[in-house]
């Protein structure tokens, strides 16, 4: 039976370049991916009966999952001895690659569990959480802010824009890259089937964009619409989207903080902890340098306030490498006057073809009195 499986030619496709380590039998009965996971694990080593009997619980507990209902088609026609070639299916094809990208996050995520973005170089510790989205693995990371350190809460599978990444006109459908913030929540019932459970809203067009004459709007974080419990990889119109409990978890674990920052990015490397300090270190130094007529200082970011017009108390609070095709910083910093009045000050560094720095766009604005968020508006509906 197992040769007769092994035959079967969508099932080879959808294993083909993927190492097939044991990954362990899932226990949550509501763990949708790793008891999906654990089911290709098992077809992969060829024991037919225990994932046709895995898949069968899967599609009962999960009657949604499509990619279920496929893995446990192809079975069944593998062990009748039909091993004729599927004709070519966008559907298929799209189930397929949502399972590849799944499994081969997996595969890797062990590895990266004591590692953070490389592009996060500093979060001001006033920012409880920062989600990170990583495109190409179709993944968004949740990491929260514990002792100077960002320490990964949790990840989800999701759903980026058909055109894939980089969005620059309104209808490309294409995901912005770059960082942005989570602004408000909108419940599901006041939304369109379509965006699920809710939706958690982002600032897209931020400065940068306006200022690079971006358009376009409505970027948000969503729910799925019903029949599905997720898309394929690339199937929005340019928002991100996740599974409906995953979208009702998230919201649940950002509670009522605001302003959540999100970074997306289309090409993601992965660091330990103590590389990232000294990669903010390498930054800063190279961004000071850079600054013309500097007041000497042995503090770089001393010189960079005086340089720049900021006050002597002014920090940067935030430093992150700007996701994109051109190499670009963000900084932000905290800029407390005398009289006590407090601004954020923004900056994007843009890096010059001689090796330097300049500044390509600086904003300022007060800094906003509290407000309520996510679960807070959610409890006033």
């Amino acid at each position: 039976m197992k040769d007769l499986f092994l035959k079967r030619p969508l099932l080879l496709a959808l294993l083909i370049g993927l190492a097939l380590p044991s990954i362990g039998r899932a226990g949550g009965e509501s763990n949708y991916e790793a008891r999906l996971i654990a089911s290709v694990d098992t077809i992969a080593s060829g024991n037919w009966s225990d994932a046709l009997s895995d898949l069968n619980s899967l599609t009962t507990n999960f009657p949604l999952s499509r990619i279920g209902h496929l893995l446990k088609a192809d079975l069944l026609f593998s062990l009748s001895g039909q091993a004729q070639a599927r004709s070519a299916d966008p559907a298929i094809a799209e189930l397929q690659n949502q399972l590849r990208l799944r499994w081969s996050y997996v595969q890797s995520s062990e590895a990266k569990r004591e590692l953070v973005p490389a592009k996060l170089l500093q979060i001001s510790d006033k920012i409880p959480f920062v989600l990170y989205a990583d495109l190409p693995a179709s993944r968004l990371h949740l990491f929260a802010q514990q002792h100077g350190a960002l320490v990964r809460l949790s990840d989800y599978y999701i759903t980026m824009g058909r055109a894939g990444a980089g969005k620059e006109r309104e209808g490309d459908l294409k995901t912005p890259v770059g960082i942005y913030q989570i602004d408000g929540y909108i419940p599901g019932g006041q939304l369109h089937a379509r965006y699920g459970a809710g939706a958690l809203t982002t600032n897209y067009p931020n400065s940068l964009d306006r200022f690079l004459n971006r358009t376009g709007y409505g970027i948000w974080l969503h729910g799925t619409e019903p029949g599905w419990i997720n898309r394929g990889p690339r199937a929005s119109e340019g928002c991100l989207s996740l599974s409906n409990p995953d979208f009702e978890q998230l919201l649940f674990q950002l509670g009522s903080h605001q302003d959540i920052p999100i970074v997306i990015d289309d090409a993601p490397r992965w660091i330990k902890t103590q590389d990232l300090h000294q990669a903010k270190d390498r930054v800063l130094a190279s961004i000071t340098a850079s600054a013309a007529r500097i007041t000497e200082s042995s503090d770089h970011q001393d010189a960079l306030a005086s340089r720049y017009g900021l006050d002597e108390g002014a920090r940067i609070t935030d430093l992150v490498l700007q996701p994109g095709k051109q190499e670009r910083v963000f900084a932000r910093w905290l800029n407390t006057s005398q009289s006590g009045a407090a601004l954020t000050v923004e900056q994007y560094w843009h890096h010059t073809g001689d090796g330097g720095w300049e500044i390509l766009l600086q904003t300022s604005e007060p800094v906003p009195a509290p407000e309520r968020s996510t679960s807070d508006l959610a409890q006033s509906d």
